[in-house]
């Protein structure tokens, strides 16, 4: 046995030596790498490359984005810059329309609307604001036309009566509400109403608002009453039980009308005031109240 045998019996086998000398062939099918300068590379991944590429594809669109964006903002500063300082947008005409009792010198005054004023430095809400602290407005709105004309819109409230609360008069509009305490330049030469009470409106605001719209019910239907020609409506006073009392004429007579139908017991005084005028003579009271004679009316001649 050989020196070479002798070591591969009972004992590891020996790897075969796949290398080849140098200056000799490689063997068929080998591939033989070019070592630089004595190193070993390792292979290149694909999905590393692609990963590259995605991510310089990424801050390429970030980059053009954040570009794109800063020139967006730079022009918005600019315009808003040109529209708050260019003469074109000052404030030259103001349109007013639905004022009756307001003027537009006073409504420009209390909305701190000015000409010359830039149209959008002003804040049309907070102005809109302002005016409806006047009592009389009861809506607004303000537009702006560009390049320089504002137009303010409005509602104003109507007074139907003057109703007495405690020591106070208040104007009240078609709704019963009382909306401003008369002061100088209010209309006044309006019927009152009497018999309602701040106690009772700060305690029941809508029951004492009802009773005031059944005075104004009992105005309104007196109105299509011939008798309010000869005897305009002067005073409706509500009781606490629910009876009404209408005053009318200079000569106050006095109409007890106690609870509705209203018309109906209006034009029963109309009647009976008509017959006392052609006998040249007038009443003091007119009962008109008596539930269980609806139809019976009394009268107290003064």
């Amino acid at each position: 046995m050989s020196r070479q045998q002798h070591r591969t019996h009972g004992s590891g086998v020996v790897a075969p030596d796949e290398g080849f000398a140098a200056g000799a062939s490689p063997a068929p099918g080998a591939v033989q790498a070019k070592v630089p300068h004595g190193r070993i590379s390792e292979p290149e991944m694909p999905g590393a490359r692609s990963a590259m590429a995605l991510l310089w594809s990424a801050l390429k669109l970030a980059s053009g984005l954040a570009v794109v964006v800063g020139m967006s903002l730079a022009v918005a500063w600019s315009a808003h810059h040109y529209a708050l300082t260019s003469p074109r947008f000052a404030i030259r005409t103001v349109d007013l329309v639905g004022a009756k009792r307001t003027s537009l010198e006073q409504l420009k005054t209390d909305s701190g609307i000015a000409v010359g004023l830039n149209i959008f430095a002003l804040d049309t809400d907070v102005a809109e604001r302002k005016l409806l602290e006047n009592p009389w407005i009861s809506e607004v709105k303000i537009t702006r036309r560009l390049p320089s004309t504002l137009r303010i819109e409005l509602s104003e409230r109507e007074a139907s009566a003057v109703v007495a609360l405690g020591e106070h008069l208040y104007l009240v509009t078609h709704e019963g509400v009382p909306f401003k305490e008369i002061s100088a330049g209010d209309p006044y030469d309006m019927p009152l109403i009497t018999g309602a009470s701040p106690e009772n409106l700060q305690r029941d605001r809508k029951r004492e608002i009802e009773r005031i719209q059944t005075g104004l019910e009992v105005l309104h239907q007196f109105e299509r009453v011939p008798l309010s020609r000869v005897y305009p409506a002067e005073e409706v006073h509500l009781a606490d039980a629910g009876d009404v009392t209408l005053t009318c004429g200079k000569d106050g007579v006095s109409l007890e009308l106690g609870t509705g139908p209203w018309r109906k017991k209006l034009l029963m005084a109309e009647e009976v005031v008509g017959e006392l005028r052609k006998k040249g003579r007038t009443p003091g009271v007119v009962f008109l109240d008596n539930q269980a004679h609806p139809d019976r009316v009394v009268v107290r001649m003064r």
